[in-house]
């Protein structure tokens, strides 16, 4: 005798997405991209073009990328803007900040406005460049995303002296306007991820990349700070949306709670149109 798994199904969410490959009433949101070669590793697909077609494929409506050399070389956040507007459907952007330049950051903040609706928020890196966020070459883009209530994405780590739980905690809790996405959810940290969300003031989210290829850590996620506090991403090109959307639909969680995660906490946050 043989049992049909919870994600085979007929009229689950899972079961509709291994049938049909996208499901339109479930749009995807992948809030953690980038673009651009990276001299580390090489890419398949790395260019506008390749991932936007990537994109549809996977059912993606919206990529928010930061340029991989916006934040490791001497391209201009600009750049990236007119990137965006070549592929007005599927591409929305990070502002990336690096604190070794504050004057790019003030020179750069000063036109947020005027890169809406492809600009959606800042983004951090803090454990490679090597600076706290917490350090006062930070402080100008916080206070800048603190007043407007904008997200900001941080690459976040467990352990790191840089950007672990403990500093994400206390700049959470000193900036409750901002938006803080935690980038691959303060990884190998539960007790951080944990209370990042549930001691501040509703405006922190976890973000999923790196956790769908490990067994049992959405799940736990879930119960800990429910599911309407996560969001999907990848960190495409460095991991795929086909592994990190099959992650989210064999979760053994509720297909609500899968909503929660590849669109409605988005469009809660940044309306069905943006």
């Amino acid at each position: 005798m043989t049992t049909t798994s919870f994600w085979e199904e007929k009229g689950s969410l899972a079961n509709a997405f291994w049938t049909n490959g996208i499901v339109p009433d479930c749009p995807v949101y992948d809030m953690h991209g980038h673009m651009g070669a990276h001299n580390a590793i090489y890419f398949k697909r790395c260019e506008p073009a390749d991932v936007v077609a990537h994109l549809k494929r996977c059912g993606v409506k919206h990529l928010v990328f930061s340029h991989h050399h916006v934040l490791f070389g001497n391209m201009r956040n600009e750049k990236v803007v007119d990137i965006c507007r070549a592929f007005p459907e599927h591409l929305r952007m990070y502002v990336g900040i690096n604190p070794h330049y504050p004057d790019r950051i003030r020179e750069d903040l000063a036109r947020f406005e005027q890169w809406r609706p492809w600009a959606v928020g800042l983004k951090f890196l803090c454990d490679y460049y090597q600076v706290p966020v917490t350090a006062p070459e930070l402080a100008y883009a916080l206070d800048f995303a603190n007043e407007r209530g904008i997200p900001i994405l941080n690459h976040t780590w467990g352990g790191s002296k840089y950007d672990g739980g403990p500093l994400m905690l206390e700049v959470a809790q000193k900036y409750p306007n901002v938006k803080f996405f935690m980038g691959h959810s303060i990884y190998r940290d539960t007790e951080y991820s944990r209370r990042v969300v549930t001691e501040t003031a509703g405006n922190v989210w976890l973000e999923l990349t790196a956790i769908p290829g490990d067994y049992g850590y959405i799940e736990r996620l879930v119960k800990d700070v429910g599911s309407e506090r996560i969001l999907f991403g990848t960190d495409m090109p460095w991991f795929d949306e086909f592994q990190g959307i099959g992650g989210v639909l064999s979760a053994e969680i509720t297909d609500d709670d899968k909503r929660n995660i590849l669109y409605r906490n988005v469009e809660r946050l940044l309306g069905k149109e943006w």
